[in-house]
């Protein structure tokens, strides 16, 4: 980490299987703030702001992202007893989980150099762990990243909560199920190549700096998530009883729906 002033500070885990690094410029003392306060869209208005940036461009924010969420795992394997519930409603990086802001703001304002803050936030800021069930409800009245800037009001829920919503209100069963998350991946990572080569006709368009920096942030910030498995995209498949079309060799004895299969057809029409 590089401050303005010339200062330096470097940061080393203690986990072999991540072996990635990063060093972040920090343009302004906002970064260290917004983080403390803000948690999770903190740190995501710092980047927009221009608070902060890569002293390398290429993976720099991805490879950031990564490293959080390495550093999370790490330390809730410590809880794993506990029962928890990760979906797209869940801080990508889980900043949610870092100390509360009024302990930051205590440390802040005995210790209120640029410094300091930083000593401050690093005793604290590998505090990530994922969502347990019983604070999701306090979460839903909360914001991130992803809540604030891409999809306000949208509800994106887990697969065990779509499932077990299938199972109490519904007489649907699961026919086929399939993560294609580490295909949105890639998805993501050209997304984000072509939106960065284009950067001079999106600002020709009227756009500025920060609507850039917020894409950017997004297709990272979600990246990681598919990356790591924190985040999966699953394709599912319903089915209803008796639905015996969905077998190549359907029987009559069960009532499924099917009339008739018309001339020239291989497969019964449903």
């Amino acid at each position: 980490l590089m401050e303005e002033g010339g200062t330096t500070f470097s940061f080393e885990g203690n986990m072999t299987k991540c072996s990635l690094e990063t060093v972040l410029r920090v343009h302004s003392p906002q970064f260290y703030w917004k983080v403390m306060t803000r948690a999770d869209l903190g740190l995501a208005d710092a980047y927009i702001d221009g608070d902060f940036s890569f002293a390398a461009e290429n993976d720099s924010l991805l490879n950031l992202f990564m490293i959080i969420i390495a550093s999370r795992d790490a330390n809730s394997s410590a809880t794993k007893s506990k029962k928890t519930s990760r979906g797209w409603w869940t801080p990508l990086i889980f900043t949610a989980g870092i100390a509360s802001a009024k302990d930051f703001l205590n440390h802040f304002l005995r210790q209120n150099t640029l410094t300091h803050a930083r000593r401050n936030i690093s005793r604290h800021y590998d505090l990530f762990s994922s969502m347990p069930d019983e604070r999701y409800d306090e979460h839903k009245k909360s914001s991130d990243f992803i809540k604030e800037y891409i999809f306000p009001g949208a509800c994106i829920p887990s697969l065990s909560r779509i499932t077990s919503a299938m199972a109490s209100a519904s007489r649907l069963s699961v026919e086929h199920l399939e993560n294609i998350g580490n295909h949105y991946y890639q998805t993501l990572q050209c997304w984000r190549k072509k939106f960065m080569e284009n950067q001079s006709k999106i600002v020709a368009l009227g756009f500025d700096e920060k609507f850039i920096r917020t894409w950017e942030y997004y297709f990272e910030y979600c990246a990681a998530g598919f990356k790591s498995r924190t985040l999966g995209d699953y394709q599912i498949v319903f089915t209803r009883p008796g639905n015996v079309a969905a077998f190549s060799n359907s029987y009559q004895s069960v009532p499924s729906g099917v009339d008739s299969v018309p001339d020239g057809d291989t497969e019964p029409s449903y």
